[in-house]
């Protein structure tokens, strides 16, 4: 960045536009080094604007840290920073990798939007939730069918949830992580826009990527506040993901129709195994989010380990075995909806040619071979779906 050129950006001003964006993260300055293959003094240099990074450089700060180069060097941002409710465990936030990956699809989201000149209108609706309300579970249930009632899930089903989400004005794409860590989903909020990033790694089942989903629009709907990158009180943060948990479970499975099969079809009389694989086949969920409903319910007072273990035999399984390893008759991968509006709009501006392979490869997070043969499935359609799978 030669001043002689024009650009007056202060190398100070720069540097602590890098910090600030790479602290925002929750990245080291070791880290941040590794990915730039360079030194950490190279990076305090940097950060302290005793150098300047050169062009190439900054897009690679840019990149690993999951902004644009125009913030670094204006400082210049549409909305707030984004606020993040990851389901995971709490070793996730100490890896700024998956924020990164976050912030790169949330920016891409809104770029994309701009592009096609398309917006999505929110029709979320929030409901106050006080932990310390005694009558806290049924405040969840009727918040739960309350937000039932405003989306079309009863007639669109549990396997098309991205478009019940969507039908809110919640935003949703699907992302592969497999990196340290484990993470079903997260929520996302910048300004008036909610996003929620659903794992579609191959070790995730069907059902519980549409259990995260549901449970993602539980921390839309109920708490707001729980959007911040470090929580600061950890009980409160393990009371509102049971209670996600729980809305979760309500919205999928309604009370009254769960209690209405349960009588009707007599499933008390059956081992209670048997009796979740029933339900199954009407609700369309893992007989986990099944078998916590009937206890909620008191439908049940089966022991947990109990039930793995009646499982376990149902399924022929000998050993030690995950409880996400253990879902008999498990809901095809196929029948999940994987398209979502984000790879619709991306593809529609492909086609329009107002994007390149190369602005796909970014949007999508992949290489530009990988764009490339995706971009030509656009063009050439076969009997696939088209996406990137």
């Amino acid at each position: 960045m030669n001043p002689a050129n024009g650009n007056t950006h202060l190398p100070a001003a720069i540097g602590a536009r890098i910090r600030a964006q790479r602290t925002a993260v929750g990245m080291k300055v070791s880290r941040l080094a590794s990915l730039l293959g360079v030194t950490r003094n190279t990076i305090a240099n940097y950060e302290t604007g005793k150098t300047e990074p050169s062009g190439t450089d900054l897009l690679k700060i840019a990149e690993a840290i999951g902004c644009s180069v125009m913030e670094l060097l204006t400082g210049e941002s549409t909305a707030p920073a984004p606020r993040f409710a990851f389901r995971a465990h709490r070793v996730l936030r100490q890896n700024p990798d998956i924020t990164v990956v976050a912030r790169k699809f949330l920016r891409a989201y809104s770029e994309i939007e701009e592009i096609t000149e398309t917006r999505l209108t929110p029709k979320i609706e929030q409901f106050s939730v006080d932990p310390e309300d005694p009558d806290l579970d049924r405040r969840i249930e009727n918040t739960a069918r309350a937000t039932r009632r405003a989306c079309k899930i009863s007639e669109a089903g549990p396997e098309r949830i991205v478009s019940v989400l969507e039908d809110l004005g919640v935003r949703s794409l699907f992302f592969r992580w497999s990196g340290k860590g484990k993470i079903d989903g997260l929520s996302v909020v910048h300004g008036d826009l909610k996003l929620v990033m659903l794992n579609e790694h191959p070790s995730v089942t069907a059902e519980r990527i549409i259990f995260s989903a549901a449970h993602e629009l539980g921390h839309l709907v109920m708490h707001p506040e729980l959007f911040t990158q470090q929580p600061e009180n950890t009980e409160n943060e393990r009371n509102c993901e049971n209670e996600a948990q729980r809305f979760a479970g309500c919205l999928l499975v309604p009370s009254e129709e769960l209690q209405h099969l349960w009588q009707a079809e007599r499933l008390d009389h059956l081992p209670l195994e048997h009796a979740l694989l029933i339900l199954k086949r009407v609700f369309r969920v893992s007989i986990w989010c099944l078998y916590q409903r009937t206890l909620q319910m008191r439908l049940t007072d089966m022991k947990h380990p109990l039930l793995i273990d009646r499982v376990k035999r149902l399924m022929g399984v000998r050993g030690k075995a995950k409880m996400e390893d253990l879902e008999p008759e498990p809901l095809r991968r196929e029948a999940l909806q994987r398209s979502t509006r984000f790879e619709r709009l991306v593809r529609s501006a492909f086609i329009q040619e107002k994007i390149g392979v190369a602005k796909v490869a970014e949007m999508f997070q992949i290489t530009v071979d990988e764009a490339k043969v995706c971009t030509a499935r656009w063009l050439r359609p076969s009997n696939e779906d088209g996406s990137l799978n």
